[in-house]
């Protein structure tokens, strides 16, 4: 592959705030990148310098920008398109025109042609400003660009898509970001989040576009699911270093996890040759006999590997999500429980029991009423119809997707202790606000900074360090994931995985729902369906449920075509000559491709089962890439054969 761009020398902070310190990248056309760090490091801060609205800080040697002309090709040269993570709102677009949002000059010229519409029609001397107009957006590739965006509208089922913008929901909102990026024709592609708020049967539409496409893209997820599928390179900011991995997410993750029990093992050594040089130093010198200098450099040098290496182990939270001490075992009950607004019932006549440690994940269609049912639960909504009964005292805490109630002005000291230096925690112990907040990574250096110069994942661990004060029969999560980093998403899972009590998990992160939940309610329909199984043993029914909702509606379509006289589509009778020689060979072709991937497996199996050499670890990376390859075409050639039958 060729190389997009390569930056060199770059050096960015933000007052006594360090992103980046001496970092270098390459991207290159195609590469499918995974962008990973914690908040407020850089992430948006690289985009931003991608897309030239950041300027680095001046160093010597200075910051370069290397960028591919694609003078022999102009399809390798560099251009780049973010796609942000709020939707912007706009007054009066419609919504098949809001990508000229992202093109200003398309826009300008879009507004103009219609202004010449009328124009033209009283005075033939504005034709040739017409003409050039036209010629400019034919240049500009603006035809092909409008239809790739409607296109994507209808592919992720935007509704109306003449109406306008403000009518949106949030949901809407994302596929419309969706369909921008998707229709860029932008050599590398920056997206910023984009699954927030999307169900996920889009997602996985999405996932399959961005499998397909051609183009360069870095993607920041808090969605581990989707970085492994669609992810072949990681870039971790981390202590000021960009470091570039080659592989998937989930090898990246092993990678680390090996890394990580390589440096506790290198510690305890350490830490037994510090513990046998420390009792030496505290002899006193008639017991040590003569000072050997050579040991005492030793002490200072092994005191500071030990502090390099804890100061390099990763940070970790200790969430303390705590249950009250009840002892009971159904906690409420829903009995033929109806709402709706405005006389539309979003569910009728719903039953349903909840008891003591069930986590449940609650998941369904946007807008099908989800957050709706969790304000029920928390009594923050009535029911139009029903009985809602619940056990005496029962206490629900409810962590909204909202991140409303933080004042801006106030430091994470000042809202976290709220007039008080210590914190009382659920157990009945007292936690310095200061320690509280180092729990959840906010360096004392920086906690007594006014919460609107922190980075939104920042505010987001500090309403779960708010909210998590308390103790609570049932905890109600609201799309928790949303504007997380991915080390702060992995402690919040482990917390939700060691809690006692009851959760209620709203989210569309696929992995963060199979690694927490033991129970699935379905919302569609205005009905719920109970699952007795976790996410991960319910999902292969989803997919099959997804499958057959889509075939009913295509069986939906072509009654509608018979009833309105079209013609439906007949199966091909016969095949060519081509298409019969293929046929024949397809049998063999698989059977080789099946005994290449055995053979491969047999290697892979053998270098895995000892320790490896550098060049054993570049050959089991390699097998595992040919491996990868052979079993997507083996998976197309399955596809083929079945079709060829047919």
């Amino acid at each position: 592959m060729s190389l997009l761009c390569t930056l060199k020398n770059l050096h960015l902070s933000y007052g006594t705030k360090l992103l980046f310190n001496d970092a270098t990248i390459n991207i290159h056309t195609g590469d499918r990148i995974g962008l990973l760090g914690l908040n407020g490091r850089g992430k948006s801060s690289l985009f931003k310098i991608l897309t030239d609205q950041v300027n680095p800080d001046i160093s010597s040697p200075p910051f370069m920008f290397d960028k591919a002309k694609g003078v022999n090709d102009p399809q390798k040269a560099f251009t780049v398109f973010q796609i942000p993570q709020d939707f912007v709102v706009v007054k009066e677009r419609p919504i098949k025109e809001y990508y000229l949002e992202y093109y200003p000059e398309l826009s300008k010229w879009h507004k103009r042609l219609i202004e010449l519409e009328s124009l033209v029609a009283t005075d033939e001397k504005y034709l040739h400003e017409q003409k050039d107009l036209f010629d400019k957006l034919d240049h500009a590739d603006a035809w092909r660009l409008a239809s790739n965006y409607e296109n994507y509208l209808k592919f992720f089922e935007v509704p109306d898509v003449d109406g306008d913008v403000l009518t949106l929901s949030g949901g809407e909102q994302k596929k419309i970001l969706l369909s921008v990026g998707l229709s860029s024709t932008a050599n590398l592609v920056l997206w910023d989040e984009p699954t927030n708020h999307l169900d996920i049967e889009t997602i996985e539409r999405f996932e399959d576009e961005l499998r397909q496409t051609n183009r360069a893209y870095i993607l920041i997820s808090h969605d581990r699911t989707l970085l492994s599928k669609v992810c072949k390179k990681i870039f971790h900011i981390t202590t000021g270093e960009i470091k570039e991995y080659e592989g998937s997410y989930a090898d990246y993750l092993e990678f680390l996890a090996e890394k990580e029990e390589e440096r506790k093992r290198v510690l305890a050594r350490l830490k037994n040759s510090l513990r046998r040089e420390t009792d030496w130093m505290r002899q006193g010198i008639k017991a040590r006999g003569t000072r050997a200098k050579s040991r005492v450099d030793n002490f200072t040098q092994l005191k500071g590997q030990v502090e390099n290496i804890i100061s390099q182990t990763r940070k970790s939270m200790s969430l303390n999500i705590s249950s009250t001490d009840k002892k009971r075992k159904k906690l409420l009950e829903f009995k033929k429980v109806s709402f709706g607004f405005d006389g539309v019932n979003l569910f009728e006549n719903i039953d349903l029991i909840m008891t003591k440690g069930e986590k449940i994940g609650l998941i369904g269609p946007n807008g099908v009423g989800k957050s709706t049912l969790a304000s029920l639960i928390s009594e923050k909504f009535k029911p139009t119809d029903g009985i809602v009964q619940k056990a005496d005292d029962i206490v629900i805490k409810y962590f909204s997707q909202k991140r409303d109630e933080l004042d801006l002005e106030k430091t994470p000291y000042e809202i976290l202790g709220d007039g008080s230096e210590f914190i009382f925690m659920p157990d009945g112990r007292q936690k310095h606000v200061i320690s509280y907040l180092e729990d959840f990574m906010f360096p004392r250096e920086e906690i007594n900074r006014p919460l609107r110069t922190f980075s939104g994942g920042e505010r987001s661990r500090l309403q779960m360090a708010l909210n998590l004060k308390e103790p609570g029969d049932i905890w109600i999560f609201d799309e928790p994931t949303n504007d997380l980093d991915l080390e702060t998403l992995q402690i919040l899972e482990k917390a939700l995985m060691d809690f006692e009590g009851s959760i209620i998990l709203i989210s569309h992160d696929r992995s963060f729902l199979s690694n927490i939940t033991n129970r699935v309610w379905l919302l569609d329909q205005k009905k719920i369906e109970f699952f007795q199984a976790g996410y991960e043993q319910v999902s292969p029914y989803l997919e099959a449920l997804a499958l057959s909702k889509e075939f009913e509606e295509e069986s939906q379509s072509e009654e509608l075509s018979k009833s309105a006289g079209a013609p439906v589509p007949q199966k091909k009778k016969k095949l060519s000559n081509k298409e019969k020689d293929r046929l024949k060979k397809l049998p063999k072709l698989i059977e080789n491709t099946e005994a290449k991937i055995e053979e491969l497996n047999t290697i892979a199996v053998d270098l895995g089962t000892k320790e490896l050499t550098q060049e054993e670890s570049k050959q089991l990376a390699e097998v595992a890439s040919e491996m990868g390859t052979l079993e997507e075409s083996l998976l197309s050639m399955y596809e083929e054969f079945e079709l060829l039958q047919a």
